[in-house]
Parts: structure tokens; C-alpha cells; sequence
């Protein structure tokens, strides 16, 4: 499915394709159609057809709007442009409160010298990690295989080319990529909400963004969203880890098992989520 102003192409399981708009009673039901949505579609005109029902929904994101969502898959990048690690553990967040897979691209690998790989160890510990890239293929076979059924979100910053990883991904020629601006912040190029067939399951593309806010949460959600936190034995079930007497984090950072720069984030998360 391909969804573009609210207009989704539906792929049908003849081999069609057809460009659709919803049922009155559809619209009244769901509301605004996502793509990844299984439905039930009416041929009308050539090419074209009508929405008239919407199977139930798993897991359901409204930004981008795909419905019955498996995974996260986040394109980082530590060149053209340097990526941002909060907005990495933002999406990790995320994942981990949908209860969904995650799976880190790190992209550009190519350009990325070894020794700075180091850099995502402190993630590539918690969660599977492949270096891919376009240029030389790297990685690129393992995905799918990591993906296995169901349905992911690829997402990333702008300018960490996505479009033209999918399209490497699909063995397709990819759309132009986006040029970066003075600031190394890449421009957006993906405008649609689309799904692709990839191996045993289907891929989303979804457009850029630089912002992403996490939902109100409880401190025990927050901790419990930072699998490093989940083995550390506090004197106190409730312990924030922020100097608390009998806190384990200390000397879980002391030896290596929690990140400087995960648990800095963890500290910011903690003021702008729990109230």
C-alpha cells in the first residue's frame, strides 16, 4: 500500500494496484486509512476502487500513520550528516514502550573509519546492529533476514539516506538524494508513506524529521525503557538512579555496563517525561 494525501494505493492479491478512496461507512468507522491497513477493497474504474472494510488493528502509529507495526528500523549515521544519539535513544524509547523489535542501520558505512565504529558500541550491546551501505552493499543481505514476517517502519533523520537505502534494499534505482544543507542537516526527500515487500515481511518508508516527543510516562516506564537499567539491584524498588542512597547505577557505569552518554539522556527523558 501506498498512501499519498489520504489517498491510499491498494496492492491487491491478484497483482493490482489500485488507487482508492473509503466508503462512507469506512471513513466514519477508522477514520483516516494508514498504510498497512488490511482491507477490503471493491474494483469501481480502471485502476481504481473502493475501500468498504478495514480488518482490526495491532499496533498503530499516527506519526507516520502505519497500522499493525512488527518494528522500528532506525537509520543512523556518524557522517554527512553526523546523526544525533538522542534522537536515536528517542526512537529506542519508543520501541520499547510499543513492545516492538528494533533494528539499528548504522548507514554510511563506507565513509565511517574503523576505529570510529567504537562510537555505537554502547547501543550495538543492547540491540541488533548491521553497518550498511549503499556504495559497497554492505549489510545489505542481512537485513531482510534480520526482519524476518510483519510489518517495520524504516525511520531516521533527514539526510541519513533512507530513500536511497530502501531502494538498495528493493535492487532498485534509488530517487536523487536529498542534498545536505550548509549546516550538514539533510533536506527531506520522501514525501509518501509507502510499504514494500522485503523478504518474508514489508518495509515502511516514512519521511524525515528532527523532532520526535515521547509521551507522558511513568518513572518505572522510562527505567524499564533502558534494558542496561533492568538488571540493576537498587536498595530501593522505586530508585530513580539519580545519586538515591544504595543506587547500583554507580558502579554499573563504573563498569562499563551503562553508557555516559545513554544515561545523560536518560537524565533528560526523566525531567521532560515524569510529572
Amino acid at each position: 500500500m501506498r498512501l499519498e494525501a489520504n489517498r491510499p494505493t491498494v496492492g491487491t492479491d491478484d497483482g493490482q494496484e489500485l488507487l482508492c478512496h473509503l466508503a462512507g461507512k469506512v471513513r466514519r468507522s477508522v477514520g483516516r486509512i494508514r498504510v498497512g491497513d488490511r482491507v477490503e477493497c471493491r474494483a469501481t474504474d480502471p485502476g481504481q476502487g473502493v475501500i468498504v472494510g478495514v480488518e482490526a488493528r495491532g499496533l498503530t502509529l499516527e506519526r507516520p500513520p502505519v497500522a499493525n507495526v512488527s518494528g522500528l528500523v532506525m537509520v543512523f549515521t556518524l557522517v554527512d550528516p553526523v546523526g544525533s544519539t538522542e534522537l536515536l535513544d528517542r526512537r529506542l524509547i519508543l520501541a520499547e514502550l510499543y513492545g516492538v523489535k528494533s533494528l539499528l542501520l548504522a548507514h554510511k558505512a563506507d565513509r565511517v573509519p574503523p576505529e570510529r565504529r567504537a562510537e555505537l558500541e554502547p547501543w550495538a550491546r543492547l540491540y541488533p546492529l548491521i553497518w550498511t551501505s549503499v556504495q559497497t552493499g554492505e549489510g545489505l543481505a542481512d537485513v531482510p533476514r534480520r526482519l524476518g514476517e510483519g510489518i517495520y517502519v524504516l525511520t531516521g533523520e533527514s539526510g541519513a539516506g533512507k530513500s536511497s537505502l530502501l531502494a538498495a534494499l528493493l535492487g532498485e534505482a534509488g530517487p536523487a538524494a536529498g542534498a545536505l544543507t550548509r549546516r550538514q542537516r539533510g533536506r527531506q526527500t520522501t514525501r509518501t508513506v509507502s510499504l514494500h515487500r522485503l523478504g518474508d515481511g514489508y518495509l515502511s518508508d516514512t519521511p524525515g524529521f528532527s523532532r520526535l516527543n515521547l509521551p507522558p510516562m511513568t518513572s518505572e516506564e522510562l527505567r524499564w525503557a533502558f534494558p542496561e537499567f533492568r538488571q540493576l539491584r537498587c536498595r530501593f524498588r522505586d530508585c530513580l538512579h539519580r545519586d538515591e542512597p544504595g543506587c547500583a547505577l554507580p558502579a554499573a557505569r563504573a563498569a562499563g555496563s551503562v553508557s555516559a552518554v545513554r544515561y545523560r539522556h536518560y537524565r533528560t527523558f526523566l525531567e521532560e517525561t515524569v510529572h
